[in-house]
């Protein structure tokens, strides 16, 4: 009978676990944490609900109960690498980087080759702003799992911060063959090669982002001002004057517009617009060092 008993408690936490699990996946963590704290109830000591429990307080930011349940967690094995991880990972978001280096440590001695723990032991490096270290990390963890998209798009970031703008280019490029809907990679890579004046490049990127959001005002405007500095004025106009049709309350459409004019020598025109980008946004210098600059060439003519 006890035995029966027994059987029908273990069946109920694994059910309840299950269902947590479900719940997470769904990012539903309230109603997964309330599954596991039940779990709890019927088996202590089981490292897989107080492992899971201790997830998901830290992804609720309740790091007080984190650090609890990985003690708790801890105490039954010590070796727990995954554990240590979450561990690490409550001091990492607090900030106190020292502490969650030590934990991160002890997990890469248990099990130098997960993926969690390069990743993590990435992510702490670039924020000591270690970034050949974090780098070295990252490229471990892509080495264990080619296609996570999150190590790629984090290499792609310390890349930029190691001023390596190809090696960047080159794995913002990787994120997009492993999800081509993720916009902000799109619109990073179009501002990448605008700043290295690569506008033909820069233009398939932005076109790209438009094709997702066909009404945005402000990448309307930006595909616009690449054209302004190609020289193709016509196809420069077209889109500024879109921008503002979408939003006229959009200063920087207006400060394109009146470059647009400064180029083609219309001074006067350029003034006004100058003046309408300064009236919207009166915190912006460049609008006001646009309108002093057009008043010096009106008054040299």
């Amino acid at each position: 009978m006890n035995d029966d008993k027994s059987k029908d408690a273990e069946e109920k936490v694994q059910e309840l676990y299950s269902q947590a699990l479900d719940h997470y996946e769904l990012y539903e963590y309230d109603k997964a944490l309330d599954l596991l704290l039940e779990a709890e109830m019927s088996d202590q000591n089981n490292i897989d609900i107080l492992r899971g429990i201790a997830q998901i307080y830290l992804m609720l930011k309740g790091f007080k109960e984190t650090i609890n349940y990985c003690e708790k967690t801890l105490k039954i094995n010590p070796e727990d690498d995954v554990t240590l991880i979450v561990y690490g990972s409550a001091y990492l978001q607090q900030g106190d980087f020292e502490t969650a280096k030590e934990y991160f440590q002890k997990a890469e001695k248990i099990n130098p080759e997960s993926f969690d723990v390069n990743f993590n032991l990435g992510v702490l490096h670039m924020n000591l702003r270690k970034f050949q270290k974090a780098l070295d990390f990252f490229h471990k963890a892509e080495s264990i799992d080619s296609n996570d998209v999150f190590t790629k798009f984090s290499i792609a970031e310390t890349y930029e911060d190691l001023d390596k703008i190809d090696d960047a280019i080159k794995y913002y490029s990787k994120v997009l063959e492993l999800s081509s809907d993720a916009y902000p990679i799109i619109m990073r890579l179009a501002e990448l090669h605008y700043d290295r004046k690569e506008y033909e490049k820069s233009l398939e990127y932005q076109k790209e982002f438009l094709k997702i959001f066909p009404d945005d005002h402000l990448i309307i405007n930006n595909i616009g001002y690449t054209y302004l500095k190609m020289g193709e004025l016509e196809k420069a106009l077209e889109f500024i004057k879109k921008s503002i049709e979408i939003n006229s309350e959009f200063a920087d459409a207006w400060n394109s517009l009146g470059e647009y004019y400064e180029i083609k020598e219309d001074y006067k025109k350029a003034l006004e617009h100058y003046q309408k980008a300064h009236s919207l946004d009166k915190e912006n210098p460049e609008h006001k060092e646009a309108i002093e600059r057009i008043r010096k060439k009106l008054k040299k003519k």
